[in-house]
């Protein structure tokens, strides 16, 4: 892959991660609110399952917003080190993060349908898109090629 390519693929994903990450985040702030409300019903109906309802809601958004801010950081990153490849590592740093979370995700996902494993997938190929040109562009830097 040519550094001018990788550069590009670089701010491309990188602003779709941009994008993807506030969206997530986002989410994730909406999640807090509709968690605490689903939380406190279920605390008048049972109190020990209303706990167990919290705990479980409070361990999903804090994943959400986790994913939200990698993502988010990783986009960040992608698109500075499109435009200044001095400053790539980060970018390839987070893409290695960022496809860790991903297989975790396709994992947790996997014996829930077709439907489930789509965003997953999307989110393994962007980070591999963007771990892949942030090597090049590491590579050209370091004078590997």
């Amino acid at each position: 892959m040519s550094l001018d390519t990788s550069k590009l693929i670089l701010k491309i994903v990188g602003i779709l991660g941009i994008i993807s990450g506030v969206g997530t985040l986002i989410m994730g702030v909406i999640s807090l609110f509709a968690g605490g409300l689903l939380t406190g019903i279920a605390v008048e109906v049972d109190e020990e399952l209303g706990g167990a309802v919290g705990t479980f809601a409070l361990i999903g958004i804090i994943a959400i917003i986790v994913v939200g801010v990698v993502t988010l950081l990783e986009g960040i990153f992608s698109v500075r080190a499109s435009n200044d490849p001095e400053k790539v590592m980060p970018a390839w740093i987070f893409a290695i993060i960022g496809f860790i979370i991903a297989i975790v995700g396709v994992i947790s996902n996997f014996g829930s349908g077709l439907s489930a494993l789509v965003s997953p997938i999307v989110t393994l190929i962007e980070n591999g898109c963007i771990f892949l040109a942030a090597n090049t562009i590491k590579n050209y830097r370091d004078g590997e090629y």
